[in-house]
């Protein structure tokens, strides 16, 4: 679907009308026609825009260090975009999206809406841009990406410690599948987050975005945001590495504990097996006369299994069972 925007006198994004040249267009899932009329309208490769459609396209760009201004520049960034899994867990995938800048337009496209795109085109104060700069538009963008790249991560924080809260009460394979999807989460921003930041470098060096000092300056931050979210991704991905690894160790642990369980109760009721064995044989046993033989015998097999249950709580035998009890 194609949208065309630009700023007005008042500093508002508003849409365009069919008579208006410049601005910016975003399209987002471009049909083969909506591909094909702004190729020929724009004249720019086709793959400017088709690339968005793989969501294997890494960053990349194209013409931005070239001295010719005539030809579109493209550059390719990483997103992050909230999706469900297949499991029906939160998951954050990256995407790609294409801004590609000509003589009198900034185009942009991806297969999914971004959210920061949405809060833009809403007018949303948080997420003002000014069509009738290019380079700061193209910043202000970046700005964004790098934001929400940040913001999500804080998402995963918490969810993270969401899970090593549920940690301590029980472990459930609703956990396993939760924190997988938030390693596979990790993965994916870390190879983002890293593809993009050489496209920043390359910025750095080029005469467009290095031509005033507002502009150096607003590169910068961008770059500091990015750097500042790989930190972070390293950083969030080794503590829940440390997460699974407790979850391993916890799932392990409960295993030993139930099997410590089920041996103590095999050996408290083995005991009046083996008492009712022995009296089943046929051969001479002492106090098998006696009126009250069975009765003896049932005190016998009660006090030894109560002794044995005594001696095997004292060595804590018995500890998780009875801990599940009280909760």
């Amino acid at each position: 679907m194609r949208q065309g925007y630009h700023t007005n006198e008042s500093g508002v994004l508003v849409p365009n009308s069919e008579d208006y040249v410049g601005g910016w267009i975003h399209v987002s899932d471009p049909s083969e026609e909506e591909v094909n009329q702004l190729v020929k309208e724009f004249k720019f490769p086709k793959d400017y825009i088709t690339s968005v459609l793989d969501a294997h396209e890494v960053s990349r760009q194209e013409m931005l260090k070239e001295e010719d201004t005539n030809s579109a520049i493209l550059l390719v960034l990483q997103y992050p975009f909230l999706i469900e899994s297949e499991l029906g867990y939160k998951e954050y995938m990256t995407y790609p999206i294409s801004i590609i800048l000509t003589d009198h337009t900034i185009i942009t496209a991806s297969k999914h809406l971004p959210q920061f795109i949405s809060e833009i085109t809403h007018n949303n104060p948080n997420f003002a841009v000014d069509t009738t700069h290019q380079e700061q538009f193209v910043l202000r963008l970046f700005w964004y990406i790098s934001a929400s790249y940040m913001r999500f991560l804080q998402e995963i924080d918490i969810e993270t410690r969401r899970l090593e809260l549920q940690l301590t009460q029980s472990t459930k394979n609703e956990q396993l599948y939760a924190l997988m999807s938030l390693q596979k989460s990790l993965i994916y921003f870390s190879t983002a987050i890293n593809s993009n930041g050489p496209i920043f470098d390359i910025m750095k060096e080029t005469d467009r975005f290095s031509k005033d000092e507002r502009t150096r300056s607003f590169l910068h931050d961008v770059i500091v945001e990015n750097n500042q979210a790989q930190i972070m991704t390293s950083q969030y991905q080794k503590i829940l590495d440390q997460v699974s690894t407790v979850f391993s160790a916890v799932v392990s642990n409960n295993l030993n504990n139930i099997m410590k369980i089920l041996t103590s109760i095999t050996i408290v009721l083995t005991i009046p097996t083996i008492l009712g064995g022995i009296y089943g044989m046929n051969v001479e046993i002492p106090f098998i006369d006696t009126p009250g033989a069975f009765w003896l015998i049932m005190v016998i097999m009660i006090i030894s299994s109560v002794l044995t249950v005594w001696l095997l709580k004292k060595k804590d035998f018995f500890k998780e069972l009875l801990n599940s009890y009280q909760v």
